[in-house]
């Protein structure tokens, strides 16, 4: 120990369950971002592979021009 006063070890751990804290916070948002992009990304594509077939392409032509095979 470096200290044994009982205040400064408080303070210590406080701040060490502070950056504790921010940096799993900072991690659950990176994860929820991930997510959220990777649902918009399969609304997009979805969106994109309906729009060919509606434009008469075959499920093969379609999944041929967005790079899917």
């Amino acid at each position: 120990l470096v200290t044994r006063d009982k205040e400064a070890m408080r303070i210590y751990r406080m701040r060490e369950k502070a950056l504790s804290d921010w940096t799993s916070g900072i991690n659950y948002a990176r994860r929820e971002g991930r997510l959220e992009g990777q649902r918009e990304g399969r609304k997009e594509g979805a969106q994109e592979i309906l729009n060919l077939l509606a434009q008469g392409k075959t499920i093969e032509e379609a999944k041929r021009i967005l790079n899917l095979e």
